[in-house]
């Protein structure tokens, strides 16, 4: 197929990019800049400094399919106001040109926590979650998720959305748990001297594009929940210690930690620098809410990659994507 990737130079998108070519699409990607990242070969770069419903306009009636992968990963900023500038805005945008064209056919990742949890589980049957309460990022992804499948039962457009658990492995784009693997294998200590109970899902960049790529061959639509299962900062490390000569940093309760956040937000809001540790990082770690995969696993032949699995990969292709990074 013909396939155009939005978001291709981010975490997702650069794995994906590769899986998409290694399963014999055509693949093209828009990009603001690909400055010096190396795309796989046959892979068609266009590079616009803005992205313009225009744009979009020029490049949907070429393929057959797109994959839109834009979002912020990082769910702390400064300005809160650029999630619904970038998760939902922009989005917006992007369906105006998708309903000029007469490309049908969409993928969109999302995340797991667009659905509510209930029980401790996070299924794709369950009701969105409530906007009450949710952090600007939640809220700009959840009412995102709302655009998208509104727009496609209004267009009938064949709509996949994918929502991951929290992706590690690939390039390191953001502070999530990629770094985190990063600071253990460097001994950052100053960066992470300790480590919070607390059980949370990870999924593996490349596993994560396996399920997309196998959703596109399939036709498959409706929504796919993807993660490889739970794990905490302290088995990560453990796992990740068994591989390489990394660090396991010892474990204090959460209360500690969450009545560190205050200060160290209002010191990193004073000084303009990201504080060590946020509140919207405990939250996510110490929810201990589980998404099952179990869809994705029965309609896209796709199986979770264990913990170790993915370490030993990252650590096989760090130095490639280190340089990818740099570069």
């Amino acid at each position: 197929m013909k396939i155009l990737l939005i978001g291709a130079t981010g975490q997702v998108g650069y794995a994906l990019t590769h899986a998409l070519v290694q399963a014999g699409h055509d693949t093209t990607v828009l990009v603001r800049s690909a400055g010096r990242l190396a795309f796989p070969a046959g892979v068609q770069v266009v590079t616009e400094a803005n992205f313009t419903q225009e744009g979009f306009e020029r490049l949907l009636p070429q393929v057959d399919c797109a994959v839109y992968g834009i979002g912020l990963p990082e769910q702390f900023t400064f300005d809160a106001g650029i999630f619904e500038q970038v998760n939902l805005n922009l989005l917006k945008t992007f369906l105006a040109a998708m309903e000029k064209s007469s490309l049908r056919r969409l993928v969109y990742v999302s995340t797991y926590e667009v659905f509510a949890a209930q029980g401790g589980m996070i299924r794709e049957s369950h009701p969105l979650a409530s906007l009450a309460g949710l952090t600007p990022y939640f809220t700009a992804m959840t009412q995102a998720y709302t655009e998208a499948t509104t727009f496609a039962a209004r267009t009938g457009t064949a709509l996949t959305t994918i929502h991951p658990a929290a992706v590690y492995g690939g390039l390191n784009t953001s502070e999530g748990f990629t770094n985190v693997i990063e600071n253990l294998l460097n001994w950052r200590l100053w960066k992470l001297p300790v480590v919070l109970p607390g059980q949370f899902p990870l999924v593996h960049a490349q596993s994560l594009a396996a399920a997309i790529v196998s959703a596109i061959k399939l036709g498959q639509a409706g929504p796919f929940i993807v993660s490889d299962g739970m794990c905490s900062l302290k088995s990560l490390a453990q796992a990740l210690r068994t591989l390489t000569h990394s660090y396991v940093p010892p474990q204090v309760p959460a209360g500690l930690a969450y009545a560190s956040t205050a200060p160290l937000e209002a010191l990193g809001r004073a000084v303009h620098f990201r504080p060590m540790l946020c509140k919207v990082q405990l939250d996510f770690i110490t929810a201990g809410n589980e998404p099952l995969a179990t869809r994705a696993a029965q309609k896209l032949d796709w199986k979770p990659l264990p913990l170790v699995d993915g370490l030993q990969r990252y650590l096989a292709d760090r130095a490639q994507l280190l340089a990818a990074k740099s570069a």
